[in-house]
């Protein structure tokens, strides 16, 4: 029987270098992008700098039931006979905390709890347990997984119900930052290297031209404030224009 760890969504609404977008802001907005830098700073952090060198980690869908997905974590590079602890950062939570704690790595990589130490998760009568994280996705929302011993790690960003797009093998995706995707987040793919991509935003009738860098491998990213002035939540647009790959997509904001 898998050992299960379900993660659920914080409702914490938290505003914690890439530019953000505002559209028509006030002085209040404007100071809420300046601190959501920092917030998708740390996302890109924890998916591209966190694991260290030669390290990998890869989620592996398992069960999807209802509005629960699980998945077991399966990772290289790292030392198989230490022990180490997992820890989450949930979107609307400020800090990453720990979750569990006496993580084994399994012959084939998997994190297991093998429960035959104090120190180790698991129960002694039972044979090693595969561990399977749960979550119960909004659209669009990340899952930030890190497993850590001293100078070692791996990190992950899981999106179970993500929000993309793609066309003529280009892809455009965006994720929530925010638990009422406040603050979001795109990311772009085979681009064309080094040119410049143009998009459309449009909510409640406002449109706007949002323009991003691709650098030598066809990726960039950006980050919006998507809310409009005068409305507690909307839905949001962004369409591709003027390129030989026009990715669009959709996603609703606010509470």
């Amino acid at each position: 029987m898998k050992r299960r760890f379900v993660l659920i969504a914080s409702c914490a609404f938290v505003l914690a270098s890439i530019p953000i977008l505002t559209f028509g802001q006030t002085d209040v907005e404007a100071r809420a992008a300046e601190m959501s830098k920092a917030l998708v700073n740390g996302h890109r952090a924890w998916r591209a700098k966190l694991s260290s060198a030669g390290v990998s980690i890869q989620a592996k869908e398992v069960d999807r039931q209802g509005s629960v997905v699980k998945y077991l974590l399966t990772v290289s590079g790292l030392p198989a006979d230490g022990l180490y602890r997992v820890m989450s950062w949930p979107v609307g939570q400020e800090k990453p905390a720990t979750i569990m704690e006496g993580v084994s790595i399994g012959k084939d990589g998997t994190l297991i709890c093998a429960g035959r130490t104090a120190e180790q998760c698991g129960e002694p009568s039972k044979k090693a347990d595969p561990i399977d994280f749960g979550f119960e996705p909004a659209k669009g929302e990340p899952y930030r997984l890190a497993v850590l011993s001293g100078e070692h790690r791996a990190a992950i960003v899981i999106v179970p119900d993500p929000i993309s797009a793609e066309d003529k093998g280009c892809r455009l995706g965006v994720e929530r930052l925010l638990p009422g995707f406040e603050l979001a987040y795109f990311t772009g793919d085979g681009f064309p290297p080094k040119s410049e991509a143009t998009f459309d935003s449009e909510s409640y009738g406002e449109k706007h031209t949002i323009r991003a860098k691709a650098d030598t491998e066809g990726h960039f990213d950006f980050a919006m404030l998507p809310g409009v002035l005068g409305h507690q939540k909307g839905t949001t647009t962004v369409k591709g224009v003027g390129m030989k790959c026009s990715p669009s997509l959709q996603f609703n904001w606010g509470r």
